[in-house]
């Protein structure tokens, strides 16, 4: 057992007993790991529930204990504060919707820089965004899938109408199987994954649209993440965009 101070993001956590909780961090150096918060509603704890709402920034010391799946923590400070996903009910549920995402698709334990600093990126823009945000949680959708081994192979040939979902290509024609995108919705995909999170706004979708497309988002995680069954705050985010 070793004390060591790390960084993490806050992914999701779930009361453990009446008075203590359970947290997945995804951390900078040791990928995604699990911690019991002991005594977390007690009054005099110096780990609060608040600590660990959903992608927020920590640094933390922790016990790390080898060939074990639940650590804990003995100090613990936020990193960042947010200044505006706490306050707006649509970037919350874009949160909300992220945090579930990345708890059914990271697994490894191990540093992943690249994924680390594209959610702290990421998610910092959310906060300092002032408006024409409405399409980021799609855009983060196929940005995460560069680290989860799945990315859409891009090609510029306009002639290329069709995504096929099962291979992450884009076709002249239809394939055979039913899994596949046609246009004009499979152009604004490849809009969306040849964007920047500084031009995202640039790409109009209506309410609608931008539903359908998640749609087909989860379609296509779930035909490349075997046991990704869905997500239950997709709801929640269809509702407050309507």
């Amino acid at each position: 057992m070793m004390n060591e101070r790390l960084r993490g993001i806050v992914l999701q956590q779930h009361k453990y007993s009446e008075t203590s909780l359970i947290v997945k961090v995804y951390t900078e150096t040791r990928g995604l790991q699990s911690y019991l918060i002991k005594g977390a509603f007690g009054r005099h704890s110096k780990l609060r529930p608040a600590f660990f709402q959903p992608m927020t920034f920590i640094e933390f010391v922790a016990d790390i204990k080898s060939k074990r799946d639940l650590h804990y923590m003995s100090e613990i400070a936020i990193e960042t504060v947010f200044y505006t996903i706490p306050f707006d009910m649509q970037k919350n549920a874009i949160i909300l919707f992220i945090s579930e995402l990345l708890s059914k698709t990271i697994i490894e334990q191990e540093s992943n820089s690249s994924l680390f600093d594209f959610l702290h990126r990421s998610i910092s823009w959310l906060d300092l965004s002032k408006e024409n945000f409405t399409n980021f949680h799609l855009f983060f959708c196929f940005e995460l899938t560069r680290y989860l081994g799945f990315y859409p192979k891009l090609d510029r040939n306009e002639n290329q109408g069709f995504f096929d979902l099962m291979e992450g290509v884009f076709k002249t024609n239809a394939p055979s199987h039913g899994y596949f995108i046609e246009p004009p919705m499979s152009l604004k995909i490849k809009q969306l994954c040849l964007s920047r999170l500084e031009i995202l706004n640039e790409i109009e979708l209506s309410n609608t649209y931008r539903h359908d497309i998640l749609h087909e988002i989860i379609t296509y995680y779930r035909l490349h993440l075997p046991g990704f069954n869905g997500l239950k705050s997709l709801d929640v985010l269809k509702s407050v965009f309507d």
